[in-house]
């Protein structure tokens, strides 16, 4: 089971609008303390973490395991499974985690979902630039739609009585001219 170092948070901003949410971490051997720095991918649609096979070089990893490994697409392909701790951009060491070896596009490991769900995770894209945060462990619910609302459109427009002349200038009341 994977531990973390608690209270830890750390947020990436992009100077536009981000296709991919990329951080530096730094993955280490939980037997040797070793550690590589690694370009990471945060994934939502990756259920496991994932480190690339040079990684496990770098490190002399051993597999504790093997599992199978679903791809993109839909093959199950057999996969070395490891121990490594993560050290977040935020010096947040995520301890013992199980990643399966594979070849990610464009980096070094996937962060998955075993890792995500360890705390609270949220992207924004304001004014057209990503932003993401993270923080472990979970502290609190984020939920956007109960702390925004609409505003009720408000008619600055002073009301105009029945009995008041109609603002047409017609020079009858506004019942019975443009009041009907």
């Amino acid at each position: 089971m994977a531990k973390t170092t608690p209270g830890l948070a750390f947020t990436a901003r992009n100077t536009s609008i981000a296709f991919s949410l990329p951080t530096s971490v730094y993955v280490e051997s939980p037997t040797t303390n070793k550690n590589v720095k690694a370009n990471a991918i945060w994934d939502t649609g990756a259920s496991r973490s994932l480190i690339r096979p040079e990684i496990v070089a770098k490190l002399n990893l051993a597999p504790i395991s093997k599992t199978f490994m679903d791809t993109p697409s839909d093959k199950r392909v057999p996969s070395n499974v490891y121990l490594i701790n993560v050290y977040l951009p935020n010096r947040a060491k995520i301890m013992y985690i199980q990643a399966l070896e594979g070849t990610p596009n464009s980096c070094d490991m996937l962060i998955g979902m075993d890792v995500i769900t360890m705390g609270d995770f949220a992207v924004t894209n304001l004014n057209g630039k990503t932003m993401f945060s993270f923080r472990t462990p979970s502290m609190a619910e984020i939920d956007f739609t109960k702390h925004s609302h609409i505003e009720p459109i408000k008619n600055e427009k002073p009301k105009i009585g029945r009995n008041d002349p109609c603002p047409c200038k017609s020079g009858k009341k506004y019942k019975h001219c443009h009041g009907k």
